[in-house]
């Protein structure tokens, strides 16, 4: 019987593929004829039968990842389809997110500056991503307004060009990276090039966008009543007269978006050369005036394969520029300042920077550039049977330019004595991989098969990032370079530098097919530690039974499919940026010269060359099994203990430090991760899937040193404090309005107690009134194909979580000076014994941090619904298209919310995104030639 698996060719990554028949002759040991699908195991060449799959993966391919929708990376795109794995994303477009598999991978900052990475490693094509973080320094910390705009790394990916995406989840699949591999991995494979006549594919989309989930703002007569009320409760009352003006701020910023794709695509080969070459390009104008994202990519993949002898090249170029004036979504004017003045001209809102604005967004000037390249090399040749050596070399290239333009022609840039702000930020980096190891397998005494990989692995990052600052222009009018200016510029400069190298080893061993065995252990050295504690070794063990091929279980009408698994392992994070254990130096400076005879210590952290590793203890049960080989379940049980995580702590002002670095905290993540996918039915003109998934997660921190428990600032509210979530909300618990007086009461120590009569920011009197983490999370995925038509729909779902929201829309009276709030604020305190859910309006300072303003954020989301009908070309004669198709598609059709919004006012629905998500409804045609 000749059978065979069509297309594994690939440099890394886990990618699935469906057996066909084929008269090909394969020349592997895997015994193809009884298998359905291959998993490769990592990017260093090893493939496993999955079936022999000891790990926990989970596979997406290019069937499974609908990318008709209009997100600009893969990461929004596959939100809810893998089980313990929660995206959490912005609506705005490039920006970061968040990829937590298995909970939060470190304690949760206090200050909103990067600390040690909680993101997964993320490999494409041997290729090690590096992320675009913020560095903890003033000018790029990402805290500041002369910050730079960071961007999402996997914004820069062709999503046309994935054919896989596999997320590693415990130790067993991700101990060969080590102490890179603490939150997980997540392997990407693109498409490759096939033998053949050349092919070629060509799709376009084009979409319309609209703002949803609004927040519903005061009117100008309903402004104009609550600012004179505030007014008149201050210490001089004084009565504020509404001067007819009536802007709804947020509808003159917002309008329809559009958006427009396109790729293009050819591919073919000879007997020894396949190549692969493809465009893209992308522009979303967003539903923001004046903001849009605009992305030009091209992609090639080359592969020689000769005798014993496989070479594959792959590179991508990727244009990202960004535009994004229009930078008050999370600050609206009050309703009574006008857009224009008399003569045509914008309107001044009188506030040194607080500008119009709709001036803001058309005289300034704030955009973010960044060309990258990424591109791997991977050799390998088959020194004799069973045994092959391979090196693979990958290298992430990056050029970012961000410019921010504040015009002296409004008030975002013009004081009384400054005519214009200009800032430039530019990052130059790159990060390069190299690995070469050697793979062995054999089958002996003809039940036994074992195959052993030996490798090792050089790393090098490097960032440099440049921050110019001027203020004060002769010509203000249009943009100017920040040198340029009258006053003094101001130049930062700051490189991140670190390397690392390791050795590894994984052995893998079966027995008669039914019982399996991994074993790994890696050896990494990191510069980001002190030269004693510089090197860390990790590993793990898995082991699974194949009960169904029991011959208790074989032929089973019912069960189809069973196997367990359970694995052990300890991993690592050495993701800490470079220099957190090393005493750095402040350089005096004056404009752009520098005196580097007078250098004076940091005096924010002294070095701590003890600084050592994060360590990620994974333990994971699992058990797979199928029913009327129609359903297939996958159950698994983890715990992660997180060990030696890095801290700050107060240091004595004795020391001339204000807090020291150590590693100081230990915490767990646990819960129960369930997956189902069903196929239906499974016809020549019917066919119907479905996917669902369900997780949950528990996390405590469970030890603390130095000067234990810390709290965090009102408006960040967090904590560490030992049988705590990391995650959890910390405040007080507001318990109304007092009828009598219009004050907020909140429980203090037990006691009800007005606000005023107590210190605010006392941590001792704070009590737990929320957590961000989700109980659960998950997602649901439905395809139906009826002959050429398919209807597929995408569903996730988060649980439990809570959110904080700024007390600036609610009851803030003090920013109505020229800021306006949300209808809520409308019930508000106005007289003895009135029963109301805001306090009185005073000049009084709110607590950001009680339960009043923490929301449920528990939802449903339709995220996307798209219909296909694949065009009936057999009936053409001698047509030059292959096969083609049209496609309706919307990305966030709609969201269900636990906790319902009043009528009349907002709610979580409305306060969950200040920058508002768009819902797209789009159109596409995909040919192939």
């Amino acid at each position: 019987m000749n059978k065979s698996v069509a297309s594994i060719l690939m440099i890394c990554g886990v990618i699935s593929i469906n057996a066909q028949n084929s008269s090909v002759e394969i020349k592997d040991s895997l015994n193809v004829q009884s298998i359905e699908q291959i998993v490769v195991t990592s990017s260093y060449g090893t493939k496993k039968l999955k079936e022999e799959v000891v790990g926990s993966i989970v596979t997406l391919t290019q069937k499974d990842i609908n990318i008709t929708q209009p997100y600009e990376s893969i990461d929004k795109m596959i939100a809810g389809m893998a089980p313990g794995v929660q995206i959490v994303s912005s609506p705005e477009l490039g920006k970061p997110v968040n990829i937590n598999i298995r909970g939060l991978g470190s304690l949760v900052s206090f200050s909103g500056t990067p600390g040690t990475s909680t993101q997964p490693l993320i490999v494409i094509d041997g290729i090690i991503m590096r992320e675009d973080n913020p560095f903890a320094q003033t000018y790029f910390n990402g805290a500041d307004s002369n910050s730079e705009m960071n961007i999402n790394p996997l914004a820069r990916l062709n999503t046309d060009n994935i054919e896989s995406i596999n997320i590693l989840k415990d130790a067993a699949a991700v101990a060969l990276y080590g102490a890179e591999s603490a939150n997980g991995v997540i392997l990407i494979t693109t498409k490759k090039g096939r033998k053949g006549k050349p092919s070629y594919s060509f799709t376009t989309q084009y979409g319309v966008s609209q703002s949803i989930n609004r927040i519903k703002y005061l009117n100008g007569q309903q402004y104009a009543g609550l600012y004179n009320d505030y007014l008149m409760n201050g210490v001089k009352p004084q009565s504020y007269a509404w001067n007819g003006v009536d802007v709804n701020w947020f509808d003159v910023m917002n309008r329809n978006g559009d958006f427009y794709r396109t790729n293009f695509t050819t591919s073919g080969g000879g007997k020894y050369l396949t190549y692969r070459i493809g465009l893209d390009y992308s522009k979303n104008n967003e539903s923001k005036v004046m903001n849009f994202l605009e992305k030009k990519g091209i992609d090639a993949t080359i592969g020689f394969n000769y005798k014993k002898l496989n070479i594959s090249l792959y590179a991508a170029y990727n244009n990202f520029y960004k535009e994004q004036p229009n930078t008050y979504f999370n600050f609206i004017l009050g309703p009574d300042k006008a857009i224009y003045n008399e003569d045509g001209t914008y309107a001044s809102t009188g506030t040194a920077g607080i500008a119009n604005p709709l001036a803001a967004a058309n005289q300034n000037i704030i955009n973010v550039k960044n060309n990258s390249l990424l591109s791997s090399l991977n050799m390998s040749y088959e020194i004799t049977k069973g045994l092959k050596l391979s090196t693979v070399f990958g290298i992430d290239l990056s050029d970012k330019k961000n410019i921010d333009w504040k015009s002296g022609l409004n008030d975002s840039g013009m004081t009384k004595t400054i005519r214009g702000r200009s800032r430039i930020n530019t990052s130059d980096s790159k990060k390069w991989n190299w690995s070469t190891h050697l793979y062995y397998e054999k089958t002996f005494w003809k039940n036994h098969h074992a195959d052993l990989l030996l490798g090792m692995e050089l790393r090098h990052t490097k960032d440099y990032k440049e921050a110019i600052l001027g203020t004060n222009f002769k010509e203000y009018s249009t943009y100017q370079y920040p040198w340029d200016a009258i006053s003094p510029s101001i130049f930062r400069a700051l490189t991140q530098e670190d390397s690392g190298r390791s050795f590894f080893s994984q052995l893998n061993y079966d027995f008669h097919k039914k019982y399996f065995l991994s074993a790994t252990i890696r050896r990494d050295e990191s510069s980001a530690f002190g030269k004693d504690v510089n090197a860390s070794v990790n590993g793990g063990i898995g082991a699974s039974w194949l009960i169904s091929r029991e011959n208790f279980l074989k032929e089973n009408p019912v069960i189809s499919f069973l196997r367990l698994r359970t694995s052990w392992g300890m991993t690592g994070n050495s993701r800490i940026g470079s220099y957190r254990s090393s005493g750095l130096y402040m350089v005096a400076g004056n404009g752009f010269n520098y005196d580097y005879d007078y250098a004076y210590p940091d005096s924010s952290s002294p070095q701590n060359r003890n600084l050592t590793w994060e360590k990620n203890e994974k333990l994971n049960l699992g058990v797979d099994f199928s029913l009327f080989k129609k359903i297939d379940f996958t159950v698994e049980l983890y715990r992660n203990n997180i060990s030696n995580m890095i801290v700050n702590r107060d240091v004595p002002m004795e020391t001339g430090y204000s807090t020291a670095e150590i590693n100081g905290a230990s915490m767990y993540n646990q819960g129960v991760e369930v997956s189902m996918k069903g196929n239906w039915f499974n016809k020549k003109n019917f066919t119907w899937t479905t996917s669902f998934n369900i997780a949950t997660v528990k996390n405590r921190v469970t030890a603390l040193f130095g000067l234990e428990e810390k709290f965090s600032t009102a408006a960040i509210a967090r904590a560490q404090k030992i049988g705590v979530s990391t995650s959890a909300i910390w405040g007080y618990e507001w318990l109304g309005v007092n009828p009598a007086n219009g004050m907020d009461l909140f429980m203090v120590k037990g006691v009800p107690t007005e606000s005023g009569q107590f210190t605010a920011l006392d941590e001792t009197n704070y009590t737990i009134i929320g957590n961000s983490q989700p109980d659960f999370t998950g997602g649901l995925n439905n395809t139906i194909r009826y002959k050429d038509f398919s209807l597929s729909f995408l569903v996730n779902f988060e649980w439990g979580g809570n959110v904080l929201v700024a007390s600036d829309l609610i009851d803030k009276y003090t920013i109505l000076i020229n800021r306006n709030v949300s209808v809520n604020a409308l019930d508000y305190w106005q007289a003895p014994g009135d029963i109301a859910s805001n306090r009185k309006p005073t000049t009084k300072p709110t607590i950001a941090n009680n339960s009043k303003y923490i929301y449920d954020n528990s939802y449903i989301k339709l995220q996307n619904i798209n219909l296909n009908y694949k065009l009936p070309l057999h009936t053409i004669k001698n047509s030059f298209i292959k096969s083609a198709s049209i496609f309706l598609d919307c990305t966030n059709v709609l969201y269900w919310y636990k906790e319902k919004s009043p009528a009349g006012k907002n709610g979580i629905r409305e306060f969950r995104y200040l920058y508002p998500e768009m819902r797209t409804f789009s159109f596409g045609f995909k040919a192939n030639f």
